[in-house]
């Protein structure tokens, strides 16, 4: 069997819809809700990667979110050392939702490009560096309470902390970048924290140039509306890529009624030339992504 350009592999907390893949050929194992199984994925992954190979896929690009926001990555890495069959490079986004799709986009265009596999992997890899995403997700949410816990009085600062988010309301706005999640910001209203949200990417495009960026919504028309109006705005050059719904798996881990925004520097993002997958796909219509 003759050899086929590079397979391109992720998982559904990438929150690209099913078109996306379906036009770009790239191969997504869906998340359930909740933890999972970790040893079920690594034996899904396996399967998929002996499967490709069998079809002719010698090498195989296997893009996912950071361990903190999916168990996929570490089930790829598992399921690569396994697989003998194929030269299968697992890619870290270092990020979540969409920003795990942008890199998605990113390689995919590349293949079509005939860019070779090498290449490619190292394009991604590199943008990964740079691609962030902020969120605002919900109070009880359990993204926001993915932190260290180092002694214990950090553990009752913690506990304490969570008793007065349970009174008040009180949500946190979080940057997930290179692996790690740190707090932003904590406030009762909404709209104050997208505002932050959007001088945080302002702040970034002042030292690094113009943004493309993409939204996550979880199907709260209300929470989108204040996540899309501080953006709207000439503070910052931006692109918007288009507004994905939540994969189940990330609603579960970020709440409904959340919102997120993934951003990259425009100079970063389009490398390679072109336009993008994304923005022809991630498109609204009334809740659902067709």
């Amino acid at each position: 069997m003759a050899e086929k350009d590079f397979a391109i592999v992720c998982d559904s907390s990438c929150d690209l819809p099913t078109s996306f893949f379906e036009k770009a050929k790239v191969e997504c194992v869906t998340l359930s809700a909740g933890v999972g199984d970790e040893q079920d994925l690594v034996s899904e992954l396996a399967a998929l990667y002996r499967d490709l190979a069998a079809r002719g896929y010698a090498r195989i690009a296997s893009v996912h979110s950071a361990a903190c926001f999916s168990p996929a990555l570490e089930a790829a890495r598992a399921a690569a050392a396994s697989c003998g069959e194929a030269t299968v490079e697992v890619i870290d986004s270092g990020s979540g939702s969409c920003a795990t799709g942008m890199l998605i986009d990113r390689i995919a265009r590349h293949r079509y490009f005939g860019l070779p596999f090498e290449d490619s992997v190292e394009a991604i890899r590199t943008l990964a560096s740079h691609v962030r995403l902020l969120v605002v997700p919900t109070a009880s949410a359990r993204l926001g309470k993915r932190r260290p816990q180092r002694s214990r009085l950090a553990v009752l600062a913690r506990a304490t902390a969570s008793l007065r988010v349970r009174i008040s309301g009180e949500r946190g706005l979080y940057l997930l970048s290179r692996g790690e999640i740190t707090q932003l910001a904590r406030a009762t209203e909404l709209i104050e924290l997208t505002s932050r949200l959007a001088h945080a990417i302002s702040a970034v495009s002042a030292g690094e140039g113009a943004v493309v960026y993409a939204l996550t919504e979880t199907g709260d028309a209300r929470a989108l509306h204040a996540a899309e109006k501080p953006l709207n705005t000439n503070e910052f050059e931006s692109r918007c890529l288009g507004t994905v719904r939540a994969s189940a798996h990330v609603e579960s881990l970020i709440g409904h009624g959340a919102v997120a925004v993934a951003f990259a520097p425009a100079a970063s993002y389009d490398s390679g030339g072109g336009g993008s997958l994304m923005s022809r796909s991630a498109t609204r219509h009334e809740g659902e992504i067709s």
